[in-house]
């Protein structure tokens, strides 16, 4: 599937649109990193803007994975809380200080449950806005909002599980399979049958395997025939912005990916699938829009023993 427009988004657009888009900070980061995004999003945020939280609006019944996907009711009443439509226009963020990091994520979530409006990331993330318009008014809110505002989202998604089939919701979400990849058809369709490609967003060290990984219980490595484009290279280390079209495409195909043949679908994987987002962005802008996502990632695959598991060793 060629994807026609773009997922990204400049500061100086969304600036110049704030009024006509629902706008999300996505912002979240890895358990050792010391920050806290619903803090940070308290006290300043690019104006109009809404959080919400891609850790929290989850899966609530899975125990053992890191915020997997939640099912559709919990993600529509998820929107309701925040007053998106089907065809609201919606612009992401982060505050990560690469450019991205999260974002990308959540774009993806509103891509696998049909949204029907445009959905973009912007480009460079809040660093990039900040830059432009922190002494900005009009564009920059720094007035304290309380914590109840901040966690609509994800109350929201704790009603959908607690009160299930007797909810509904005016958002109408349905899951895409097609953008979706489980451990059973990756197993088969990447490592058995090299039906597919697959490319993980995992830092070299830890797809070779002679890095370990930062969740303890995880073997080191990675899933076999699998491709690695560690995610900062889709990005231009100066601004955190997407390199462009024809410098993404010369990434992936440095690391083996075959963007250009269409019969091959292609699988994204990482650690607990939000940086793997961030590739399936990237393939989008070079004209992939059939990318699947692999959901539990390195955070699945590398806590079972019926999987294989490939080494630089191996």
């Amino acid at each position: 599937m060629v994807s026609k427009k773009s997922a990204l988004i400049s500061p100086e657009e969304l600036r110049q649109t704030l009024s006509s888009q629902v706008i999300l900070d996505a912002s979240w980061y890895m358990p050792f990193v010391q920050r806290v995004p619903k803090s940070e999003f308290q006290t300043k945020r690019i104006k109009h803007s809404q959080f919400f939280d891609i850790d929290k609006v989850s899966d609530l019944k899975e125990k053992n994975l890191p915020h997997m996907l939640p099912n559709a009711r919990a993600f529509a009443m998820a929107c309701d809380a925040l007053g998106i439509t089907n065809d609201s226009s919606v612009v992401i963020y982060d505050r990560a200080e690469s450019g991205i990091f999260s974002a990308a994520r959540l774009w993806w979530m509103f891509k696998v449950f049909g949204h029907g409006g445009s959905v973009r990331v912007l480009n460079g993330g809040f660093k990039a806005y900040e830059k432009l318009y922190s002494e900005d008014a009009d564009g920059m809110d720094t007035n304290e909002i309380g914590m109840d505002e901040v966690e609509k989202s994800e109350r929201a998604c704790v009603e959908a599980y607690e009160k299930e089939d007797s909810v509904t919701t005016k958002y109408e979400a349905t899951l895409d399979l097609n953008r979706l990849a489980t451990i059973e058809s990756v197993k088969k369709d990447v490592c058995e049958t090299s039906a597919k490609q697959c490319v993980d967003a995992r830092p070299k060290g830890r797809f070779d395997g002679t890095t370990a990984e930062p969740r303890a219980g995880l073997a080191c490595g990675s899933i076999p025939n699998s491709k690695n484009v560690p995610f900062p290279e889709v990005l231009d280390a100066g601004t955190g912005k997407f390199k462009d079209a024809e410098q993404l495409k010369r990434v992936f195909e440095a690391a083996g990916m075959e963007l250009d043949n269409q019969s091959k679908k292609i699988v994204a994987t990482c650690g607990t699938g939000v940086t793997a987002c961030i590739l399936t962005l990237g393939m989008h802008e070079v004209g992939r829009d059939d990318v699947e996502v692999y959901d539990g990632s390195w955070c699945e695959w590398g806590s079972r023993e019926d999987v294989p598991v490939k080494t630089a060793s191996a």
